[in-house]
């Protein structure tokens, strides 16, 4: 299997290339509708108050850590 990258644009369209492509992405009334509708509904669980001082981690666990996991469980 050929190593993968990094990081893999899983996009449709690559913003980084196409600045006009992402700012009408970013103005598209239906994205704004659907993000507003998603925030809407978001229910955050706070497990520990925040601490005064101390930074934020925030973990971002999707679909290429788990391919990196499963890699490393196969070697």
């Amino acid at each position: 299997m050929e190593l993968l990258s990094d990081v893999i644009n899983d996009l449709d369209v690559d913003f980084a290339a196409n600045p006009a492509a992402a700012e009408s992405h970013m103005n598209d009334q239906r994205n704004i509708r659907k993000i507003r509708e998603a925030t809407e509904k978001l229910k955050i669980n706070l497990i520990h108050p925040l601490r005064e001082g101390k930074r934020l981690l925030v973990l971002d666990i999707d679909y290429s850590w788990l391919l990196k996991l499963r890699r490393l469980f196969e070697a």
